[in-house]
């Protein structure tokens, strides 16, 4: 590469967390010619029990010079150039002497997302010196919703009777802001991470486990994280843009929010009727048909779309239903709203759209994309795949899957969304 940035991408799909750790190091380096600027790690839920995520973090730590900052968590599934995978641990590095890289983080997101917010910023202003560098860039990685353990009712996704509108308000504040256990918040934390770098292009991404929405982690450096935003930010002259795609269409299923918690992510009436049962009545679904078992598979096929500024219509995934109410990942700020729909083939035609949309001659890649996308592709997900290898060749990428995506610039705004597919592409306009 002319531009004197070399990237590389690794994995390792060894049980051992250890073991592992150290694999994905030496995969992953071997391939730069200096020591990477940055590191940034993806594994699945696995090796929590496998030895534990700080013997994950000690093996990659025995080959990576102590000094190299990393970030990164725990994800669904990651693709990258060797395949698509459901369990190991993937990273993406990059050295570049014409670089300049900070890290920082914030902790108790769900409980005070704003000053997670800040400190994470405050660490990276602290790291970054002034500089003459064109593009500014920022990876987001914030802890995902959690299903919260409700008193005497477990962890369920629906609890369709035994629930009065007060004891369910009740419930979830105790569990959000005293157990740290609900809702990620992870718009409000990037909402204020832009307020202080209004001047970055940004992606994000929510932390996850295996689907379940039970527990999920992030690192930074060696430490291993709950409940908190890391950020990675980058001082560059190479160009790069971002950009989320989704391709999901509205329904015919057309509701009016009338009823709506002051967070703006529990709906308790839609159309002024009881929201549960309305939607319900609306999808023509009988009633035994929403259930605990089935909600995990349902949710993700039917998300409720609204109209925003920046994306057009924006998908928000139903997780959880409490009583009548209707509990979204994402605040809603608009009224009306619709059930939207996709297919296998537009799933593959918002990848497509998405990276047409940049130069042909990427350095590397970053994308995060909805862990909803993953379930829902199945073997699609390897056409999915060859999309991606036919847009870089033989240049370094990685998908990581999330629960709840966004990108961010100056020229577009703020989009934050279920559902879709988000990149972060870096080029060298010397090369074209």
């Amino acid at each position: 590469m002319g531009s004197g940035l070399e990237a590389a991408v690794g994995m390792s799909r060894k049980w051992d967390a250890r073991e592992a750790g150290r694999e994905v190091a030496r995969s992953t380096i071997e391939k730069l010619n200096r020591p990477p600027d940055f590191f940034l790690l993806f594994s699945t839920i696995h090796y929590e029990k496998n030895g534990g995520f700080e013997q994950l973090l000690g093996g990659i730590y025995d080959i990576l010079l102590p000094n190299t900052p990393l970030i990164g968590g725990t994800v669904t599934g990651f693709m990258n150039n060797f395949g698509c995978f459901s369990r190991g641990v993937t990273a993406l590095a990059v050295s570049c002497p014409e670089m300049q890289v900070a890290i920082g983080y914030g902790r108790n997101t769900k409980r005070n997302p704003r000053k997670a917010a800040r400190n994470c910023v405050k660490m990276i202003k602290n790291n970054l010196k002034d500089s003459n560098y064109k593009n500014n860039f920022l990876l987001n990685l914030v802890s995902g919703g959690e299903i919260p353990d409700i008193l005497g009712l477990g962890r369920r996704k629906v609890i369709r009777s035994g629930l009065t509108p007060k004891m369910m308000t009740n419930l979830l504040g105790f569990s959000q802001y005293v157990l740290q256990k609900g809702a990620a918040r992870d718009d409000e934390v990037i909402e204020e991470i832009i307020k202080e770098l209004p001047d970055f292009y940004m992606l994000g991404g929510g932390t996850y486990d295996d689907g379940r929405g039970l527990k999920n982690y992030q690192f930074f450096n060696k430490k291993v994280l709950r409940n908190s935003v890391i950020s990675l930010a980058i001082n560059t002259n190479h160009d790069l843009n971002v950009l989320t795609t989704h391709n999901m269409k509205k329904s015919n299923v057309k509701f009016k929010i009338t009823k709506i918690s002051k967070d703006g992510r529990t709906i308790r009436e839609i159309n002024n009727k009881p929201a549960a049962s309305e939607f319900i009545k609306l999808m023509n679904w009988p009633e035994e048909y929403i259930n605990d078992k089935n909600w995990y598979n349902i949710a993700y096929h039917f998300p409720l779309g609204f109209q925003t500024e920046n994306s057009g219509i924006a998908p928000r995934v139903i997780p959880v239903i409490l009583g009548e109410s209707l509990i979204t990942t994402i605040r809603s700020k608009a009224s009306e709203g619709s059930v939207l729909t996709i297919d296998g083939r537009n799933l593959l035609k918002s990848i497509d759209e998405n990276l047409n949309s940049f130069p042909d001659a990427p350095l590397f890649g970053l994308i995060s994309s909805c862990t909803t996308r993953l379930i829902t592709m199945g073997r699609s997900i390897y056409e999915a795949r060859d999309y991606l290898l036919n847009y870089f060749k033989d240049k370094p990428f990685l998908v990581f899957y999330v629960g709840g995506e966004s990108t961010y610039s100056k020229e577009n705004g703020l989009n934050f969304v279920n559902m879709s597919f988000n990149s972060a592409i870096f080029w060298d306009n010397k090369q074209n």
